[in-house]
């Protein structure tokens, strides 16, 4: 477990020998421009919905009452650049505080939007003021306790930019109050049900994790210890605050993370509940938002498991399982009360539709669809697979093969995840259905060191960037050749941040392999990479330190300059194509630059594309289609995918822009 920021099948689908009719290519922007809505959240007191909708081209918030079609609503903000980056409810119902950042710097401030008060006449817009931060701070939203619903607590970096102190917000005045000072270097902190901070922990020299009690403003000794592999995280306090819920997977003998209880005040810990097939890691613990009371269990395996707890939740969501009994049924949000769910149907060729469920009628209401004119009937299915890398272990991934072409002799894209301190589930993913239909096979690994498949999984990958993590890649694409779905003389490799750089490594360090290479926003240079740390991630620096290398540390420098693909470009054979966001504060610019430099300075084919206004992701939908633009044509000319060749002037315009933000010519 990490910090919260951070076997093939008998038959394919879509494997067939005989070839389908032949389907036409998707427009590139029912992929990748805004979708219709996004992140409904219903109010504490069930009478409203809020969520994101495009407004001049920019997804923006938007109110509307529940049981109202979503056409009534009202906009609430008028954002000119980019979406606000996340909003919640008070729990008085009355306002949202709004996150937001600039060009993707993410030093996120908060506004506040009452939604009582008159609209602003000239806008139309209710009344919105900032949260006072000093410029280059951050502010996120850590817990709205119930016991007093006129406060918030807020995480702040204001007076040290590496660790944030907890802080009162009083959100009729805005007025700011210090709560506990983070001068322990604390990441992980922790507020009872009556909103008092109570525990934190911090992580070790060696990788591992500690416990503490917050007493006053010390901390206690340790009360329960992780080691390097371990973890701890998911803390959640029972009604009474006498435990605390938590996952975990502590303990000699055990592998996959469990639910626990624990004695806050001696750290011992009951097991509760693990995987009931023995096969992943928890993934998460779903609460009553009226009870506080444990409800249900999710697991990600290659589909996902639910497990209820409580009797009603499990007959209404066993109700709308009948109603959906092929897609998957999600619980995006609920009131207050529990009464009314905003529940999201998906399935791998399906990016969703949103309904408004009230338990109390059964009542089911169409919210609206995130994609309503993609075609989805043309899109592809995910078929879990798995196979053995290098030393044997086995690797958990996912294929996406195109529907209108034979499953034989395809030219392949390998998509690794980023993090890597994350992984790859079962369900529709833009990229993957967007280069199946353009004629690609995908494969999607969840190559060792992805979290969800146990800490022996997980340790396999410490110090392994670039050697056995970049195996589980190559050997997934052996694997597929062997299989004869893959043409061994047509394979790219594409993925955003990690998987940047696991792209980059794959041209580096197995050039034979790949025809063509595309890093979005990933590291280069594994010292400058992790000597740009952002400030605000010192309290879990000691996580890369231990899990890629400490770059001051002599015995681990030899190593990290072999996996840094920049000290390898002699070997890169491959065309590389490299997009970056300006404004990045994760992977820095420079880990761009210096990768694109050696390779003009060979002569080697590269392109690269920069956004001025973007940061570890491209959040505004006109540099994302311009890029993923770009990237198509690129896949075309190097692995024979198929091109939709017109695309709009305005998208042309703003691909010139980019590769001229990259030093490329026009």
């Amino acid at each position: 477990m990490v910090p919260r920021w951070l076997l093939l099948g008998v038959v394919l689908a879509g494997c067939a020998k005989t070839p389908m009719s032949s389907s036409p290519l998707i427009d590139r922007e029912l992929f990748f421009g805004n979708p219709a809505l996004a992140s409904p959240q219903v109010s504490p007191d069930g009478r409203w919905v809020a969520f994101l909708r495009e407004r001049n081209g920019i997804l923006n918030l938007h109110l509307v009452a529940w049981g109202q079609a979503m056409e009534k609503a009202r906009p609430l903000t008028d954002e000119k650049e980019r979406p606000p980056a996340g909003f919640t409810w008070t729990r008085d119902s009355r306002y949202l505080l709004v996150s937001q950042d600039s060009g993707g710097d993410e030093n996120y401030r908060l506004r506040r939007l009452d939604l009582t008060s008159p609209a602003d006449p000239a806008t139309g817009l209710p009344s919105a003021r900032e949260v006072p931060l000093k410029k280059g701070a951050r502010a996120m939203v850590m817990d709205l306790p119930k016991a007093r619903p006129g406060e918030a607590l807020l995480q702040v970096n204001e007076r040290d930019e590496k660790f944030f102190d907890v802080e009162k917000l009083d959100i009729e005045t805005l007025q700011r109050s210090p709560v506990w000072e983070n001068r322990a270097g604390c990441a992980d902190i922790i507020a009872n049900l009556d909103g008092k901070v109570c525990l934190a922990t911090r992580m070790t020299a060696d990788g591992g994790t500690e416990l503490f009690r917050v007493e006053g403003k010390k901390l206690s000794t340790p009360i329960l210890r992780a080691t390097w592999q371990e973890g701890m995280g998911g803390f959640r306090f029972r009604p009474g605050n006498r435990t605390v819920y938590l996952e975990t997977n502590v303990g000699e003998g055990e592998d996959l993370s469990f639910l626990a209880e624990m004695d806050p005040r001696t750290g011992k810990l009951q097991k509760l509940e693990s995987d009931p097939l023995g096969r992943v890691d928890i993934s998460r613990a779903a609460f009553s938002e009226a009870t506080e009371e444990l409800v249900g269990t999710v697991y990600l395996d290659d589909r996902k498991r639910n497990y209820w707890r409580d009797e009603g939740f499990a007959a209404d969501f066993g109700y709308l399982r009948e109603k959906f009994p092929r897609q998957e049924v999600g619980l995006a949000d609920m009131s207050g009360d529990d009464r009314r769910w905003v529940i999201l149907i998906t399935a791998d060729t399906d990016p969703g539709t949103y309904y408004l469920f009230d338990r109390s009628s059964r009542e089911l209401a169409k919210f609206g669809e995130l994609r309503p004119d993609l075609p989805k009937e043309r899109l592809s299915p995910m078929t879990p697979i798995r196979y053995a890398s290098s030393d044997g272990l086995e690797i958990p991934a996912y294929l996406t093969l195109p529907r209108h072409r034979e499953g034989v002799k395809l030219p392949l894209l390998v998509m690794p995840h980023g993090g890597p301190w994350a992984r790859d589930y079962w369900g529709y993913n833009p990229t993957a259905q967007f280069f199946a239909n353009r004629g690609l096979a995908v494969l999607q690994p969840n190559f060792r060191q992805s979290t969800g498949f146990g800490k022996k999984f997980y340790a396999a990958g410490r110090h392994q960037w670039g050697d056995k993590m970049q195996d589980d890649l190559t050997w997934g694409v052996k694997h597929l050749v062997e299989k004869g779905i893959a043409d061994p003389k047509r394979v790219a490799i594409y993925g955003g941040s990690y998987g940047g750089y696991a792209a980059l490594a794959g041209l580096a360090f197995t050039p034979e392999v790949y025809a063509a290479g595309a890093s979005f926003v990933g590291p280069s240079n594994l010292f400058t990479l992790l000597n740009s740390i952002p400030p605000y991630w010192e309290s879990v620096r000691r996580q890369f330190d231990y899990f890629v290398g400490n770059p001051s540390d002599p015995l681990d420098q030899e190593r990290l300059r072999r996996q840094s693909p920049l000290f390898s470009v002699e070997k890169m054979k491959a065309p590389l194509l490299v997009v970056q966001g300006a404004n990045d504060p994760r992977v820095k610019k420079a880990e761009s630059d210096q990768i694109v430099d050696a390779y003009r300075k060979k002569g080697q084919a590269v392109e690269y594309l920069v956004a001025g206004d973007e940061g570890h992701g491209f959040a505004r939908p006109d540099n994302r289609l311009a890029a993923m633009l770009v990237l198509e044509r690129f896949l075309h000319r190097h692995v024979g995918s198929d091109l939709q060749k017109d695309a709009p002037e305005w998208m042309e315009a703003k691909a010139r822009a980019l590769q001229a933000g990259g030093g490329c010519p026009r």
